[in-house]
C-alpha cells in the first residue's frame, strides 16, 4: 500500500453503515429537546434521520467511487 493513500482508503465500505445506531440517537435527543409532544418527538427525530441517511450515504459513494 503506497504511503500516500488517503485514510478512508483503508476503510471498506460496510462500515460506513456502523454510523446508523449514534445518528438515531442523535436524531431523537436533538428533536426531544426542542419538544415534549412524544408526535412531534418522533416527527422531527424521522426527519432528521432521514436528513443524516441522506448524506451518509452520500459519502459512502462518494468513498466508493473514490477508492
Amino acid at each position: 500500500m503506497p504511503a500516500a493513500s488517503p485514510l478512508f482508503a483503508l476503510l471498506s465500505f460496510p462500515q460506513i453503515w456502523l454510523a446508523l445506531p449514534l445518528a438515531v440517537a442523535f436524531a431523537f435527543c436533538y428533536a426531544a429537546s426542542r419538544t415534549e409532544a412524544p408526535r412531534e418527538i418522533l416527527r422531527r427525530a424521522l426527519r432528521i434521520i432521514g436528513a443524516l441517511a441522506f448524506f451518509m450515504i452520500l459519502i459512502a459513494v462518494i468513498l466508493f467511487l473514490a477508492v
